[in-house]
């Protein structure tokens, strides 16, 4: 352009966006319109203030006599109200160079650039590449990521590769320094990665609101993990002597690290059984008899704590395995995972009679239960459930298990 331009004012620079915006449009053959409405412009139509509608008439009037515009008032209001504005299409690139805006074709270009990099091994994260080049090639966003954003694209792209190549567990920002030299740019990175996440991963479903269970199913710890565990079970540490946990009580927290790295050489449990919450796993403890094995979940099982499971479970195949949690949907879906990653897995006063013998104590349902426990009737997992599911829906309610007295859920237990 052979003029200059003041500052632009916000409706301004938003009504020039807007052109460019409807510009790109794919296969786009309409006039390049934007129309002022109360409702999308309200600075403009400000009864208070007229500033901002002075000065954008008068930089859209400049923009028209320099061939960029062709304007549209209101009829008797010539130079007072504008009602729409269009842009000349051969004057496209003026506006890109006034706003200092990337075209949306060197943003596409610079983004599938970027997306030739990688090259991943098929799985979730080849998926969503293909995916992100779909939607650019259909004309949409390629949401998550951002056109003209080379700088986010490349981290979050970065992060979701190195998430495919984690060997072990890793603290978050153990993890974003590793990256980017930056122990918080992975929390900025938190709502995209997990957008992604929930969209390719497998099995991300059964996660629901989870995130931090979602993370640490690849490999993502917030912060350090232990297990508190209690009852007969012998571990043997890759070096040293053996570690007989049925001394210490009433439990015993072992790091996941450490978890890790032992081999469960001898269990003589009778049943051992998983707990959700930490409450009812520490008023467990008080009554636990000595041939329980006793382990606390803190919800979704981590990927640690399920390979421990598998190994007491390689070296007692005869070993029964419940799990008590709480009688709603995330109790259920917590269920369904375990059920999913070790097999079978004995529900605990986990059915329709303890919910109806301990009603007194349950919460109504929100809207947002209801659909979750319509959409689990039809879980694979949980088809023995269907009676509790039920009851559930009829009653409206929920329970926590720590309404539940300890003393009849022990007895529950000897009694299967």
């Amino acid at each position: 352009m052979s003029y200059t331009m003041p500052t632009l004012p916000t409706v301004a620079a938003q009504l020039l966006h807007t052109l460019l915006d409807r510009a790109e449009q794919p296969g786009r053959q309409q006039v390049i319109r934007v129309r002022l409405a109360p409702a999308q412009h309200p600075d403009y139509f400000s009864p208070e203030d007229v500033a901002p509608r002075l000065q954008t008439n008068q930089i859209m009037q400049q923009l028209a006599d320099a061939g960029v515009l062709h304007l549209h008032w209101r009829k008797w209001e010539e130079g007072n109200w504008l009602k729409a504005l269009d842009l000349l299409p051969d004057r496209v690139a003026d506006l890109y160079h006034l706003l200092q805006r990337q075209p949306r074709t060197d943003q596409v270009a610079e983004l599938l650039d970027l997306l030739a990099t990688q090259h991943p091994p098929p799985g979730w994260y080849a998926r969503f590449l293909a995916g992100v080049r779909d939607q650019i090639a259909a004309g949409r966003a390629p949401t998550p990521l951002v056109l003209g954003d080379a700088t986010f694209n490349a981290d979050l792209l970065r992060l979701l590769s190195a998430l495919t190549q984690l060997e072990s567990p890793i603290l978050e920002r153990s993890l974003s320094t590793r990256l980017f030299g930056d122990s918080k740019r992975l929390e900025e990175l938190r709502t995209p990665l997990l957008s992604v996440l929930r969209g390719y991963l497998p099995d991300a479903a059964s996660f629901a609101g989870d995130d931090a269970a979602l993370l640490r199913a690849c490999g993502v710890e917030r912060t350090p993990e232990y297990i508190p565990l209690a009852g007969p079970i012998i571990l043997q540490p890759s070096q040293g002597a053996a570690l007989d946990l049925a001394p210490f009580i009433p439990a015993l927290a072992l790091s996941a690290a450490m978890l890790r790295q032992v081999d469960v050489a001898a269990c003589s449990a009778t049943r051992l059984l998983t707990v959700e919450n930490a409450t009812s796993f520490t008023e467990l403890l008080a009554l636990r008899p000595p041939d329980l094995l006793l382990l606390y979940t803190g919800g979704f099982a981590s990927p640690t704590l399920l390979a421990f499971l598998r190994s007491i479970r390689q070296l007692r195949p005869d070993l029964p395995v419940y799990h008590w949690g709480d009688l709603d949907a995330g109790g259920l879906r917590i269920l369904a995972h375990l059920r999913t990653q070790l097999g079978s897995i004995l529900p605990l006063a986990m059915d329709d009679a303890t919910l109806r013998a301990y009603q007194h104590h349950a919460k109504p349902l929100t809207s947002s239960d209801q659909r979750a426990l319509l959409a689990l009737q039809r879980h694979p997992q949980l088809a023995d459930c269907l009676p509790l599911i039920t009851t559930l829906l009829e009653l409206g309610c929920k329970l926590e298990q720590e309404a539940l007295d300890v003393r009849t859920v022990v007895g529950m237990l000897w009694s299967v």
